[in-house]
């Protein structure tokens, strides 16, 4: 019968019939959706599911999320960010080392245990997969972990997979992706990011060993000393600067202080000449002006209108957040970070200064009128009918300008995590407000040749700056009542001693502005890169003042291979590397080209690794003698308190350097944890030398004498707590 069947059918048109069955296949599909992060894969089965089905599935430490859509079944996975990790395929520590391969990260880096049972899962998912979809960031780095893990971990062909796009993890964004969802991957961006790794991977390694192995031929150290495509530049950047402060000379010039009196209210004068060249004209004009009178010869009335500011993109953020909380860059992108993965703001990895009409600012104010804290402005925005709002110059084809989506925070934010939220809905709401108005005065007083200037300020109209409180500032100064005609009497004249100032040192938030401005990294690991300068000990501290290391560093580079300080080379390849996206060249290429200047380096550094490891080596020495040493000793006054650790103990404390030979007995406990820096002050209490401890969680300032110091209670009081606080946690994990 069943042949007869078979038979019957032969009649049929096949192509029909394979049509037919693949489409009866295809509405009972099985799909995964790969994501970035654990967060995301709930916020995505949750939006897809409405949370009807929906099943989270265990599997050890890891799982997934498994739900019915239509007649479809959608099986929800995560990475931890890249699964996959380039590694040399030749053997040996040395270099130089083109040749690479993608194996699991936990292959490359041992911490990355957490990694195995991911892949593991993801490898079994696949098998039973019918359609793959990438849902990870929209961005070079997301594409890239979308690509590596569809290819290596569910082993398809990333050409059958599909791709969903969107900004936000809000359930409308995420719901709309998937019913628009690209039928291909975003092949140029995946290529720019995969030749970016490569190129990053072959300076960096190669240049690192080269600099670690000529310390290790000249001194038999093994100390690691690294730099790297965008690294370099940065350095170079930080070092520039310092010898700028450093050949200086200040200027001596002379200023004119002045208060006045009119009617018994004090009135600070402006000498029209900021700057007086000659200390004897300067005096003179100070004699001159002793208990005289100035006439109040005109009065000029202003009014000045200003925009309201435009929206933030990444390093507009980070600049507003280091400006008002000190946050280092790399610190605002994790908790924007954070923000994004709870559905509290779009995503920051953005160069946008824009906010396109896709957005739904309507939806967004509505949901901020329903926020104790920011409703009444909200509502103003809606009531005022005007709902378009300003807009930057700067665009991103992949994103939109940071905003909030107008959900309600899902737990209870960290303090920074607030900061930077509330920061980001305030700068949003005053994209509506209207421009604020300020009026100026300046009165011009005369006395004999003399001119002087009195200067206020008010605001008239507050505008957007209402919306954008605490962080606008009008900087208003109270003009004083007087008018055309008035006499002043100079009650004080007083001649200033100044002198001119150098540039100031980078901090974290301009180095990454100089970065941004060459054209150096992306938007996502400016950040990193600065923080690795303060990281690896090139600079002493926040004020990016350089080490002795960075120093050594520097100035090898720039006399044996100054082609790794070049921004011209470095922007070069980031040309290159942008061209990939736009089709103007390919990966390949850029390969070749970066292998072939990268070997003519390292063949010139080879013959002169001598001379390279003597002068990292005196660097190093020197390095490590300053972070030791902490002032002079206060007791016998010739010798230097440096950090000494105990042989029997371990412990470390302070003790002059005449100790050992028992001319000087002096020594001071210290705490035994964190980095120790000296500061240029001493106690307040006590007059000893203050120091600096910088630990994981925090840093603070604190004298030597802190364990006898009558003011150092609430440190002492602190170092208790943390040790009773490691103490409990110590006898929890025995306990297990």
């Amino acid at each position: 019968m069943e042949c007869t069947f078979v038979l019957a059918r032969a009649s049929l048109d096949w192509t029909d019939l394979f049509r037919q069955i693949r489409e009866r296949r295809a509405k009972l599909s099985r799909i995964l959706i790969i994501s970035e992060k654990p967060t995301a894969a709930k916020r995505i089965a949750e939006a897809l599911s409405q949370q009807e089905s929906l099943n989270e599935v265990k599997k050890g430490r890891v799982s997934y999320y498994e739900f019915k859509r239509g007649k479809d079944t959608l099986i929800v996975a995560y990475a931890l960010g890249h699964l996959y990790d380039l590694r040399q395929t030749e053997k040996g520590w040395t270099y130089p080392r083109f040749e690479t391969e993608w194996v699991p990260k936990y292959e490359v880096v041992k911490k990355a245990t957490a990694i195995k049972p991911i892949i593991r899962l993801i490898k079994r998912l696949a098998k039973e997969a019918d359609e793959f979809v990438v849902a990870t960031d929209y961005d070079i780095e997301g594409s890239l972990i979308g690509f590596l893990t569809v290819k290596y971990a569910c082993g398809t062909d990333p050409a059958n997979a599909k791709r969903m796009i969107f900004s936000s993890l809000t359930a409308n964004d995420l719901e709309n992706a998937y019913e628009n969802m690209s039928l291909t991957l975003e092949f140029p961006i995946i290529e720019a990011g995969h030749v970016r790794h490569e190129v990053d991977w072959l300076y960096g390694i190669n240049l690192t060993r080269a600099l670690t192995l000529a310390i290790k031929s000249t001194a038999g150290w093994f100390k690691i000393v690294s730099t790297g495509r965008v690294q370099g530049p940065a350095l170079a950047f930080v070092a520039k600067r310092e010898q700028d402060i450093n050949l200086f000379v200040p200027i001596p010039f002379w200023a004119i202080k002045a208060l006045g009196d009119h009617d018994g209210v004090e009135i600070e004068l402006e000498y029209s000449r900021k700057r007086i060249d000659i200390k004897k004209e300067a005096d003179a004009i100070g004699y001159e002006l002793q208990e005289k009178q100035a006439h109040v010869d005109s009065i000029e009335k202003k009014k000045s209108t200003q925009k309201p500011p435009v929206p933030f993109n990444l390093s507009g953020l980070q600049a507003e957040s280091y400006r008002h909380f000190g946050f280092k860059p790399s610190r605002t992108l994790v908790l924007a970070q954070k923000l994004y993965l709870d559905a509290l703001i779009s995503y920051p990895r953005t160069s946008s200064q824009m906010i396109p009409a896709s957005v739904d600012v309507k939806e967004i104010l509505h949901g901020l009128s329903g926020f104790k804290q920011y409703g009444l402005l909200a509502k103003r925005v809606l009531d005022a009918g005007m709902l378009t709002p300003v807009q930057g110059k700067k665009d991103d084809p992949a994103h939109p300008a940071i905003h909030p989506t107008g959900v309600k925070p899902p737990r209870r934010l960290t303090p920074s995590e607030k900061k930077v939220f509330d920061l980001i809905i305030r700068r949003f709401l005053a994209l509506f407000g209207e421009p604020s108005v300020k009026e100026s005065r300046r009165a011009d007083l005369r006395c004999n040749n003399h001119l002087f200037h009195v200067r206020g300020l008010r605001v008239l109209k507050q505008g957007w700056m209402d919306f954008y409180q605490p962080y606008a500032t009008a900087n208003e100064k109270e003009f004083p009542p007087i008018e055309k005609g008035d006499s002043i009497q100079l009650t004080s004249i007083h001649v200033a001693d100044k002198q001119t100032s150098p540039v100031p040192r980078y901090n974290p938030s301009s180095l990454l502005k100089a970065l941004e401005r060459e054209n150096l990294g992306t938007k996502a690991t400016r950040s990193r890169i600065a923080d690795s300068i303060r990281s690896r000990g090139y600079v002493l501290n926040d004020r990016f003042e350089l080490s002795t290391l960075g120093y050594a560093l520097f100035e090898t580079l720039e006399q044996y291979v100054p082609e790794m300080l070049s921004v011209e080379l470095t922007r070069q390849l980031e040309k290159q590397m942008d061209g990939i996206q736009d089709g103007d060249t390919d990966r390949e290429q850029v390969l070749v080209d970066a292998k072939r200047e990268l070997l003519k380096i390292l063949e010139r550094f080879r013959a002169m690794e001598t001379a390279i490891g003597n002068t990292l080596v005196s660097g190093l020495q020197r390095y490590w003698k300053e972070k030791q040493e902490i002032g002079p000793c206060p007791t016998c006054n010739v010798g230097t308190l440096s950090i000494i650790s105990s042989s029997k103990t371990g412990k470390r404390f302070l003790g002059c350097s005449n100790y050992k030979e028992g001319r000087c007995e002096q020594t001071y406990p210290l705490p035994q944890s964190g980095e120790i820096s000296p500061l240029d002050k001493m106690c307040p209490h006590c007059g000893h030398q203050m120091i600096k401890i910088i630990s994981r969680r925090r840093a603070w300032e604190t004298c030597i004498n802190w364990a006898e110091c009558p003011g150092r209670r609430e440190d002492l009081e602190e170092l208790e707590k943390r040790r009773k606080s490691y103490a409990k946690r110590k006898m929890g994990g025995n306990s297990k």
